[in-house]
This record gives C-alpha cells, sequence and structure tokens, in this order.
C-alpha cells in the first residue's frame, strides 16, 4: 500500500476534478488546480483553496473528488472527501481524508509537458459552436487570425497565452505545429475554455487552460508521443548523451 506522506510534499501541484468528470455533463463539471499545503502522518492531506478568476472556491465539507498529485516520483490519484476547513495566517485550506488508496497514475492523456509551442486561433462563431457541440462537421474558411503560446501540452489539452480577448465557456480553433519523426505535423483542434486568467505584470495578455474536444485516438496518441519523445530528448540532454 502507497503512503501519502511517502510520496506527496507540500508544494507539490494537485488537480481537483468532480468524481467521474468523464460522465457528467460540461456545465457540472468541477476542475481546479491548487498546491498541497500540508500531509499529515494519518493520512489526511491539507490543500490550498483553489481560486477562479482570483475568486476564492470554497471546497464544501463532505464533498468527494477525484485528486491528482503531480510528485516528484509521478503522478498519483485518489479520491478523497472534505472533513473540515480551517485558515493558517490568512490561507484558506480544506482538510481531505482519502476515501480510496492512492496509485501510480496511468492515463497517459494527463502526463504534460512544459514547452514554448506558436500557435493561432479562432473563436467559433455562435453558429459554429452549436453545430459542432450537437456533433456536426465545421468547416473552417479561413486561417485563425490570433497569435498565442503554448505553454502547457498534454493528450488531454493545452495552456497557452493569448492577447485574444476569450471567455470561459468558449469553443476556440487552435493551429499548431508538432515535429513527429523528423516531419513537422500540423493540428487543427477545438477546444473548451475552461478558465482564464490575467498574466502577471502583462494584464493585455491572458492564460488560458482549454480542453480538447472530438479529438481523434490517433492525434492524441500522436501528442503523448510527442511528449514522451521530447522528456526522453530533455533527459538525454542533461546526462550529456547528446
Amino acid at each position: 500500500m502507497i503512503e501519502i506522506f511517502d510520496i506527496v510534499r507540500p508544494g507539490d501541484r494537485v488537480d481537483i476534478e468532480s468524481v467521474k468528470a468523464d460522465e457528467l455533463p460540461e456545465d457540472e463539471r468541477k476542475y481546479f488546480i491548487t498546491k498541497v499545503f500540508d500531509v499529515s502522518e494519518d493520512g489526511q492531506v491539507e490543500i490550498i483553496m483553489p481560486t477562479e478568476k482570483t475568486k476564492l472556491i470554497v471546497l464544501s465539507v463532505g464533498m468527494v473528488y477525484e485528486l491528482f498529485f503531480y510528485a516528484g516520483k509521478g503522478i498519483y490519484a485518489c479520491t478523497a472527501e472534505v472533513v473540515s476547513r480551517r485558515n493558517d495566517t490568512g490561507v484558506a485550506i480544506a482538510v481531505l481524508s482519502l476515501t480510496s488508496e492512492l496509485r501510480r497514475h496511468q492515463r497517459r492523456e494527463y502526463y504534460r509537458y512544459s514547452c514554448v509551442i506558436g500557435m493561432t486561433s479562432a473563436e467559433l462563431t455562435k453558429e459554429e459552436a452549436t453545430l459542432y457541440e450537437q456533433g456536426g462537421t465545421v468547416y473552417f474558411m479561413e486561417e485563425p487570425a490570433e497569435k498565442g503560446v503554448i505553454v502547457d501540452l498534454s493528450g488531454g489539452g493545452i495552456r497557452f497565452v493569448t492577447g485574444a480577448g476569450y471567455r470561459e465557456g468558449s469553443l476556440v480553433r487552435c493551429r499548431f505545429m508538432l515535429e513527429l519523426k523528423g516531419q513537422m505535423r500540423k493540428y487543427d483542434l477545438v477546444v473548451r475554455i475552461l478558465s482564464v486568467e490575467s498574466v502577471v505584470n502583462n494584464p493585455s495578455n491572458s492564460e488560458l487552460r482549454g480542453q480538447f474536444l472530438r479529438i481523434e485516438n490517433g492525434e492524441r496518441e500522436e501528442i503523448i508521443r510527442f511528449i514522451f519523445d521530447e522528456e526522453r530528448k530533455g533527459r538525454a540532454r542533461q546526462s550529456g548523451n547528446v
């Protein structure tokens, strides 16, 4: 049995997600990013209350969430119940008790890669968004006009910085290029904007988190393979093997 205090450390990133989020409608899913505040020897974990658009999100006692810890030894997941709340020198904290065993996370779409990749984007019109969400085929006639930079890539979505004024919940078409086996591959994917935050010291830009919609399995596998290859190259450079 994996003990949480052997794996998770204060300051580690933790993603909080509604239990069985994949089975819920989009508007009922809850997904937040925050950090671990402390881990006790009795197995409870304290996390900093997440924020959304600078608004504090107070996790209710009795609610159960999926937790994904980005620990030094990899990504670990479990379900946990909020058992109490407290305040520590102005920091709002939720105390959670695990309701499942901590396990190494194997859903590869969650593997993230910090990067700097240029992209272009364009928000779908109301008509295009409606057709797309109903499962219809949308033919994009124009090149995406807004420029941006992907700073975090996974098989499930992207985090990117742009000056475009996209709103949370909007559907945005994103185009970017990845190098696979020595060849450049173009991706033209639609994301739903999950969060929008101002960039510190640069209010003209925003950092957005977007979830890929209707991505084909082959495209997802290619993105995951790209991430693995880039991380392998990074390890090789660090060890002096290239």
